[in-house]
């Protein structure tokens, strides 16, 4: 039987040649095709409400709304003290479709509880200028923080607060925090910004590998080496209560996770429904519910 014929060594070449540009073609229009999504749906996933007129002050909790910089862009915040300067401090980072106003009664009922608080809006939402984007709200983030810090020069405990999408801007920049927060809160959390983006309908389950995880909270968490309280509802409407048993089970931190019944996602800025809720938070804030480290197992099922 006569043998194939073995292509000269320089038709090898240019085959290969031409396999290798035509897989880096393939990755290059992979990787643009990822690019449009990923901007196509930033550009859609965030909700700015425009800025509401409650204020702590008309619930009884003196306020400062005051403006700061990130980025060159103008933000608004709300900061409510309280008489005792060692008093500890909640930084706020909230959700989508949210603003300023909204947390009024919640800054009001922590000054009550004795505990200072900072809120603020992100860039595009509320008042604040700009539009948002991933970096930008990172950067707004980390800015945030440092206007805290200013703020909370004696404070006995800084604590910071993620809610909701709040949760993955915490989430992801939680490390770079300085000085250190003595503990975080993660309210509301959802696992993974790609899988919420198909349950809401931004992308198609067909095209979610096109989308970058790049706010993965159950990767963040791990990284996270502050004492955290995970809070959720078991009947959060719209983030499933396991996504919270997978960012607890995720963690590597002491943690705490704290389940409550009968509450829908919004529940926290519901003053009728959310003392559950803000006790959790509170007593974690005071540094009276203990850190201890749990195990995995003690995070509850796989599926609730």
């Amino acid at each position: 039987m006569a043998r194939a014929a073995t292509p000269p060594p320089a038709r090898r070449h240019r085959l290969i040649a031409r396999a290798v540009v035509v897989v880096l073609a393939l990755v290059a229009l992979a990787l643009l095709l990822r690019s449009v999504v990923f901007l196509a749906v930033e550009a859609s996933a965030f909700d700015t409400p425009p800025p509401g007129a409650q204020r702590p002050d008309t619930l009884g909790a003196p306020s400062k709304q005051l403006t700061f910089l990130s980025g060159g862009r103008r933000l608004r915040a709300s900061w409510v003290g309280t008489a005792d300067a060692r008093a500890p401090a909640l930084l706020v980072f909230h959700g989508n479709d949210e603003e300023l106003s909204q947390w009024a009664a919640v800054q009001a009922r922590l000054h009550a509880a004795g505990i200072a608080s900072f809120v603020f809006d992100y860039s595009g939402y509320g008042a604040s200028a700009g539009r948002p984007t991933l970096a930008r709200l990172r950067e707004d983030g980390l800015e945030a923080w440092r206007q805290f810090v200013a703020l909370t020069p004696q404070a006995s405990r800084r604590v910071a607060l993620g809610f909701s999408l709040g949760s993955a801007v915490l989430l992801d920049v939680a490390p770079r925090l300085q000085p250190q927060p003595q503990g975080l809160v993660i309210g509301a959390g959802f696992a993974s910004a790609r899988e919420m983006a198909v349950s809401v309908g931004l992308v198609p389950a067909w095209a979610a590998w096109l989308l970058p995880d790049l706010w993965n909270n159950e990767e963040r968490i791990a990284e996270v080496r502050l004492p955290l309280l995970i809070l959720h509802s078991r009947n959060d409407e719209l983030i499933p209560v396991r996504d919270a048993l997978r960012l607890c089970r995720a963690a590597r931190a002491p943690r705490r996770l704290a389940l409550l019944e009968h509450l829908p996602h919004d529940a926290p800025l519901e003053p009728s429904r959310s003392a559950s809720f803000w006790d959790a938070v509170e007593g974690w804030v005071k540094g009276q519910m203990a850190a201890a480290a749990s195990a995995a197992g003690a995070c509850g099922p796989a599926s609730p």
